[in-house]
């Protein structure tokens, strides 16, 4: 879903969107007889069983906080019907059950709008289902199993959060306050379900052990200079855009960090997401999990993708990362390349039938990233390393799509952090003057 060199005049987008109507038509005919996503499994269990396979889930991960415990299982679709008799999943709803376990002699209180700012009360949750002709019943089951806020000393509470519907990784964050100091629980677990192209590689079988290379801090920013300036396309006979991101960090850290960052996972091209891709474009929806298109690097495409999404397909921000041999102190090397999409036009050249067109400026896409993670407490260390190139913007370079753009030349690196840093403590790394 790469640029062309201009975007559409209004006209232009107005006929675009008329004419690929029947392309849509055509195409959802196709996707719903081949492509339509799987029902969620019938769980045949008892609801007692249910609830003791996510509770022991739970319990098998419990982080402890000097005298206070906290247990967490993001309820998958089948679960959420089989514990609480509701299909949630179908109205975008997520069960997330937490058990706290307060030993201390101090009250906490739990604030679920860490967790999910837009969560569910349960009343709201309940009346989704009103059309079903149970929403008393089902608004009872709901407030009694929703989680209490506040956790006496000495008391084990547990509950419901009902939480908006997530693929791929889930972030649970389990805020308590207590007397004069906030603990903090930070969980990430994956759920199934969805088509990302983060699931679909294995970058970590890559490499052997005799095609690493070991590299420690100062000598980095020479290793990365050292690497291609851009990205190719399948045949390594042309150059795309600029591999101007590098990030260190394990692939799970990796995704995790972008994600507490607000950052989308990208879905696979498929018939399905290409319906949904047609569709966002032609009635100018957002789609945020629309697939990114195959840049190369070392002969192979991006091993997953990441966007941060707007009201509307055509502007995002995305990025694509690809595992290199390198390795700085023990943690896996990404190189990178990031961008912001301004306009999205059609084209029969592109798998997905649109194009995006993007900010010929890719170094405030590149520093936006920067600025996204310090923000939310991603980063442990950052510089910058040249390895690009510079481009004026009187004489640009071309991308494989012939779209402009220009850059100062450099690599930005973060270094992700293992747990959340405050924007002051993450060190800057000199590799390259300003």
């Amino acid at each position: 879903m790469r640029g062309g060199s201009g975007m559409l005049s209004r006209a232009g987008v107005i006929g675009a969107r008329i004419a690929v109507l029947l392309a849509l038509a055509l195409l959802s005919a196709c996707t719903s007889l081949a492509t339509r996503a799987p029902d969620a499994a019938v769980d045949v269990r008892s609801p007692q069983e249910v609830e003791a396979g996510f509770m022991a889930r739970a319990h098998r991960q419990t982080m402890t906080r000097g005298n206070v415990s906290v247990s967490v299982a993001a309820l998958r679709d089948e679960e959420s019907l089989g514990s609480l008799g509701l299909p949630l999943a179908e109205r975008g709803i997520q069960p997330v059950w937490i058990e706290i376990v307060n030993r201390s002699t101090q009250p906490h209180w739990f604030m679920p709008v860490f967790m999910d700012r837009d969560f569910y009360a349960a009343r709201e949750a309940a009346y989704l289902f009103r059309d079903m002709g149970v929403h008393r019943k089902v608004e009872r089951t709901l407030i009694d199993r929703q989680m209490k806020v506040h956790v006496a000393p000495q008391t084990t509470v547990s509950g419901f959060v009902y939480t908006n519907l997530t693929r791929g990784i889930k972030l649970i964050n389990v805020e308590l306050l207590g007397t004069g100091h906030v603990l903090h629980f930070d969980f990430a677990r994956e759920q199934p379900g969805g088509q990302f192209d983060y699931q679909t590689h294995h970058p970590d079988e890559l490499y052997s052990p005799a095609q690493q290379v070991r590299t420690g801090l100062n000598a980095l920013g020479t290793a990365l200079e050292k690497l291609a300036c851009c990205t190719a396309n399948a045949q390594g006979t042309a150059q795309g855009d600029p591999l101007n991101l590098v990030m260190v960090g394990s692939e799970h850290e990796v995704l995790v960090a972008l994600v507490r960052a607000g950052w989308d996972f990208t879905e696979t091209i498929n018939a399905l997401s290409v319906g949904r891709m047609i569709g966002a474009f032609t009635f100018g929806h957002s789609y945020r999990n629309s697939p990114v298109s195959a840049l190369y690097f070392a002969g192979r495409p991006q091993d997953f993708a990441m966007q941060r999404a707007r009201n509307s397909i055509s502007q995002r921000n995305h990025l694509r990362l690809w595992l290199t041999p390198i390795q700085v102190d023990g943690t896996p090397v990404w190189i990178g390349q990031i961008s912001r999409d301004i306009g999205v036009k059609v084209t029969l050249h592109s798998p997905t039938w649109t194009t995006h067109v993007i900010d010929p400026d890719v170094d405030e896409s590149r520093d936006y990233l920067l600025q996204d993670m310090l923000m939310t407490s991603n980063v442990a260390r950052w510089g910058y390393t040249a390895g690009v190139g510079p481009a004026h913007p009187d004489r640009p370079r071309m991308n494989l799509t012939g779209d402009p753009y220009f850059t100062d030349g450099r690599r930005l690196v973060l270094f992700v952090s293992r747990g959340q840093r405050a924007m002051q403590d993450a060190e800057y790394v000199q590799w390259h003057d300003r």
